[in-house]
C-alpha cells in the first residue's frame, strides 16, 4: 500500500540518497549526534546502577515473579479475554465513539447522525487500509526508544518539582494552587506519561519493578489533577504491562477501578472546590451529554461547511504565544462559537475541532489518519514488543480524545514521535 511504496521507495530515491550521504558525512560528525549518543550511553549504563532501580529490585527480590498475579491470568479464548482484546485494539476507536454517543442524553438532528455514520466508516476505512499493508520487517529500536522515555521522563518529574514548588501547593488539593500553574511546566511535566510507557515497552523488568515504576510515574499526573493525562497514563501503562503478560485480572480491575476514581472524584472534588453544582458526581458522569450537545450545536449552526479556517487547531500553538494567531485555547474558542462564550472551555468529541476548522472533508481525513496510525502501529508493535509503548502512546490521546479532542500541543508532539518512531522502524522484506 501507500507506505510500503513509500519505505521501499525512499533509499532509492533522490531525497533518500541525499539524506544518507548527510546521515554518515554530516550527522554522525556533528556536535549534537556525539552528544546525544554519548547521553544515551552515560542513561544506559547508571540505568542498572541508579539508586531506584537498585532500591526497587531489592524490594522485589523479597517478593516471588510467580505470586498470585499469575492465577489470576487470563485463560487464552476466554470471553473476559477477547473482550479485553478487543478493547485494547484500534476497534476501541469506533467503538468508543459509538459508545460515547449512545450514552449521551442529546436527541441531536439527522445531520449529527450522518456525521456519526460517516466517521465512523472513515475510521473502519483507515484500520483496513492499515491492516492490509505490506508485511515489513521491525528493526529492534529497544535502545532509541529506551533512551527517549529515560529523557522524557526525567524532563517530566524536573518539571514537575518546579512546578509544585512555584505554586506552593498540591493542584490536586487546592483549586486555588491549581490556578497558578504555568502552562508550559504542565506540558514538560505531562512527558512522564509517553516516558513511562517507553519505559516499560523497552526495559527488562520484573512483574514488580514494572508496577512500581508506574506508580512512580503517576505521581505527576495524579498531583497536578488534569484528568486527561491521569486517564491517558492508566490506560497507556495498563495496555503496555498487559501485553507484555506482567499483570493479570487483579492489576487490570484495580486499574480500571482508579480510571473510574480518576475521572470521577477528580472532576467532582473541582466541582466541589469551585462551588459550581450542587451534585458534582452527576455533573461528570453528564459530561459525554454536554460534549454531544456542542458538536450537535456546530452542526446545526453551521452545517458541514468549514468555519473558522485551521484556526482551532493553530490555537493550540498561538495561546502559549509560540506563534502569531488565537490568543484563546482551542476549546474556549469552540465555546465561542457554540455558546458564544470564550471563558467557558468546551469540547465537541474527536470530530468537533476539524469540523469546526474543515468541514466534513477534515472530519473524514483526521477520522481515517487517527485510525490508520493507531493500527499501524498496532499491527507492528506485535512483532516488537518496544513498539509497545509507542502503540499505548496513540491509543491514550485517542481514546481520551473522544471527548476531549486532538486539541493539544503536546498530544500533537506524542502522537507525531510515536508514529515516526513506528515508521521508521519498519524496513521492506528482502
Amino acid at each position: 500500500m501507500i507506505l510500503s511504496i513509500l519505505i521501499r521507495s525512499i533509499e532509492s530515491s533522490l531525497i533518500g540518497r541525499k539524506l544518507t550521504r548527510l546521515r554518515s558525512s554530516i550527522i554522525k560528525e556533528s556536535f549534537t549526534y556525539r552528544a546525544l549518543i554519548s547521553i544515551y550511553k552515560i542513561l544506559s549504563e547508571s540505568y542498572d546502577r541508579s539508586f531506584l532501580v537498585r532500591t526497587s529490585r531489592r524490594l522485589c527480590y523479597s517478593i516471588p515473579d510467580k505470586d498470585k498475579f499469575q492465577k489470576f491470568q487470563f485463560k487464552e479464548g476466554s470471553l473476559m479475554k477477547r473482550a479485553l482484546d478487543v478493547f485494547l485494539s484500534p476497534f476501541i476507536l469506533p467503538i468508543g465513539f459509538l459508545f460515547f454517543f449512545m450514552v449521551s442524553l442529546v436527541r441531536v438532528c439527522e445531520g449529527t447522525v450522518l456525521l456519526l455514520f460517516l466517521t465512523v466508516i472513515s475510521m473502519l476505512l483507515g484500520i483496513a487500509l492499515a491492516r492490509a499493508e505490506e508485511e515489513m520487517e521491525v528493526r529492534d529500536a529497544r535502545g532509541f526508544i529506551l533512551f527517549l522515555g529515560v529523557s522524557m521522563f526525567l524532563i517530566g518529574y524536573a518539571a514537575f518539582i518546579v512546578q509544585i514548588a512555584n505554586v506552593g501547593g498540591i493542584p490536586l488539593l487546592d483549586e486555588q494552587v491549581r490556578r497558578k500553574l504555568s502552562a508550559e511546566l504542565n506540558y514538560l511535566s505531562w512527558t512522564t506519561v509517553p516516558g513511562t510507557a517507553f519505559i516499560l515497552s523497552s526495559s527488562k523488568v520484573r512483574r514488580c519493578e514494572a508496577i512500581l515504576f508506574s506508580i512512580i510515574g503517576f505521581i505527576p499526573s495524579l498531583l497536578l489533577a488534569f484528568r486527561t493525562e491521569m486517564i491517558a497514563y492508566i490506560l497507556a501503562v495498563l495496555l503496555v504491562l498487559y501485553n507484555r503478560k506482567l499483570i493479570g485480572l487483579g492489576f487490570i480491575v484495580t486499574a480500571f477501578i482508579m480510571l473510574i476514581i480518576s475521572f470521577i472524584g477528580v472532576g467532582a472534588f473541582r466541582s466541589i472546590a469551585t462551588g459550581l453544582v450542587q451534585n458534582p458526581i452527576i455533573s461528570v458522569l453528564y459530561r459525554p451529554t454536554i460534549t454531544v450537545a456542542a458538536l450537535d450545536t456546530i452542526v446545526r449552526l453551521y452545517s458541514f461547511r468549514p468555519v473558522t479556517n485551521g484556526y482551532i487547531h493553530l490555537a493550540a500553538i498561538s495561546s502559549l504565544k509560540l506563534i502569531s494567531g488565537p490568543r484563546y485555547g482551542p476549546r474556549n474558542l469552540i465555546g465561542r462559537y457554540t455558546l458564544g462564550r470564550t471563558d467557558v472551555s468546551t469540547t465537541a468529541t474527536l470530530i468537533g475541532g476539524p469540523l469546526l476548522d474543515w468541514g466534513i472533508l477534515g472530519v473524514l481525513a483526521s477520522s481515517f489518519i487517527y485510525s490508520y496510525m493507531l493500527t499501524l502501529s498496532h499491527r507492528f508493535s506485535r512483532k516488537s514488543e518496544a513498539l509497545l509503548g509507542p502503540y499505548a502512546v496513540i491509543y491514550s490521546y485517542l481514546v481520551v480524545g473522544i471527548e476531549t479532542g486532538i486539541l493539544d500541543l503536546n498530544v500533537y508532539i506524542y502522537l507525531l514521535i510515536s508514529i515516526l518512531i513506528v515508521i521508521f522502524s519498519l524496513r521492506p522484506k528482502r
